[in-house]
């Protein structure tokens, strides 16, 4: 198999058990999905609130980042197409869905209700920056900056529905630029 698909086949294979694993263990032990993961239908218009506030801050950081740094995001090698195809259902869809369940889905249900929510969104915050601490500081404080406002969002909403959008719409933006 070639090693370039074998990579990608990983990079899919991770965020699907990671969405699979905790949704059938909260299943099996009888959780409310609804309730463990904050499994609830956002309203219409502040989820469109959000998702519209998200693409300005995008937009923002996208200037911002560009006048600190104007070589921008390295382009992706010519993978094959297969291997694109894979790469972004991985890093644009599955990637971000798995890492809202489990940070603004479990977590922030678990540690919202101990230490209330302000100390849970930036707690949440620095946790998931730190997972991205292969970033420069630039993009670490973006990350960040995301992870406040994913909370945000989370909390407003009362749905990981919302962080879940604003993230696939980040990742696949960013993708788009790295194939551009």
């Amino acid at each position: 198999m070639n090693p370039e698909l074998r990579s990608t086949l990983f990079k899919v294979l991770i965020p699907l058990l990671g969405i699979l694993i905790p949704l059938v263990v909260a299943k099996v032990r009888g959780f409310s999905l609804r309730e463990f993961f904050g499994f609830h239908k956002p309203a219409g218009r502040l989820f469109a609130l959000f998702l519209a506030l998200w693409v300005m801050w995008m937009a923002l950081t996208e200037v911002v980042l560009h006048w600190l740094d104007p070589s921008g995001n390295p382009n992706w090698p010519p993978y094959p197409m297969l291997v694109i195809v894979l790469r972004i259902l991985a890093i644009g869809i599955l990637g971000p869905i798995m890492e809202e369940l489990i940070f603004r889905g479990v977590i922030y249900g678990k540690l919202s209700r101990r230490i209330g929510v302000p100390a849970t969104i930036i707690a949440i915050a620095i946790a998931w920056t730190l997972l991205h601490f292969r970033y420069d500081w630039t993009n670490l404080t973006v990350v960040f900056v995301d992870g406040l406002w994913f909370g945000y969002a989370r909390h407003k909403t009362g749905s990981v529905f919302t962080p879940m959008a604003m993230h696939v719409m980040a990742n696949l933006f960013s993708i788009y630029q790295s194939l551009t």
